[in-house]
């Protein structure tokens, strides 16, 4: 269901030395977003609006969103927003930053999840709902990428059932308890009632059976401040129902040696599972 061994060769491929960190508005940037274009066209994932990619600007740079989106088996006007961040901070005094769990391996994981969901519209067995899939560029800068995207919605917010934000997805360093499947899973207040168990049931689901925790290492004010600073808050700010997931800062975090290496790809690979099946379950619940 999950391939471990793309989504280890897409953290390599963004990790290139050729990329030169991805940093918003290098040709690094442009050739890492090209390549997420690809990957999005060649699992048939359709345009958002007629649009692959938006442009916008911030700190006179220009950046670029990629977006695709699988469309609900019977129409509907209902979304699901997943997101990763494709930048990071590129070439600084000479120093390359690779930025693999910072943020290549989300990245690697939004694109099984895009595999996926294709696939079961392919086979005519979902979604429930549009699933709108957004790399976006310019987190260093502000989160300038998710601002835009939710600033220039062409739909009411309403409609977007959640939005699901992959940010430093891929690393064991720092388990919140002892267990190195863990996975920290911020904001499910802001989820309606009827959907406020669907982390736990999705991690229920095949024996996905990670160790959950919904707040940053039990301190409600790190909780807080750790809620701010993702791809998601622009959505929560506009009182859509918004999550982070994300294994935490590590030693590794925004540091040259954050490369593939220190990446757990079975962990990984189950962790995406498991926003395979918060999705879903969204999507599905939607119908009730």
């Amino acid at each position: 269901m999950v391939s471990e061994s793309r989504q280890r060769a897409a953290v390599e491929h963004l990790c290139d030395s050729l990329l030169e960190g991805r940093a918003a508005g290098t040709p690094g940037g442009k050739i890492a977003r090209d390549w997420v274009a690809h990957q999005f066209d060649s699992l048939l994932l359709k345009p958002f609006y007629y649009n692959r990619s938006q442009t916008f600007w911030s700190n006179g740079i220009s950046m670029h969103n990629v977006l695709g989106v699988v469309p609900a088996l019977a129409p509907s006007d209902k979304y699901v927003v997943v997101s990763a961040h494709y930048d990071h901070i590129g070439t600084l005094k000479g120093k390359f930053y690779p930025g693999a769990d910072d943020n290549a391996s989300a990245v690697a994981a939004l694109l099984s999840l895009a595999e996926m969901f294709s696939q079961m519209r392919r086979d005519s067995v979902g979604p429930g709902v549009n699933i709108i899939f957004a790399a976006f560029d310019g987190k260093q800068y502000s989160m300038a990428g998710s601002k835009h995207f939710v600033s220039s919605l062409p739909f009411a917010p309403a409609q977007i059932l959640c939005e699901i934000n992959l940010d430093i997805f891929g690393a064991s360093l720092v388990p919140v308890h002892q267990r190195s499947d863990y996975l920290i899973v911020l904001g499910r207040n802001t989820l309606p009632e009827h959907l406020r168990n669907v982390v736990d049931r999705a991690n229920r689901a095949e024996g996905v059976n990670l160790d959950i925790d919904y707040t940053f290492y039990g301190s409600d004010d790190f909780t807080r401040t750790m809620y701010k600073l993702g791809d998601h808050y622009p959505f929560a700010q506009k009182g859509i129902p918004a999550l982070l997931a994300t294994s935490g800062f590590h030693q590794h975090t925004l540091k040259t040696t954050d490369t593939p290496e220190i990446i757990n790809y079975p962990v990984l690979a189950k962790r995406t599972r498991l926003i395979f099946h918060i999705i879903e379950l969204i999507a599905n619940g939607s119908n009730r």
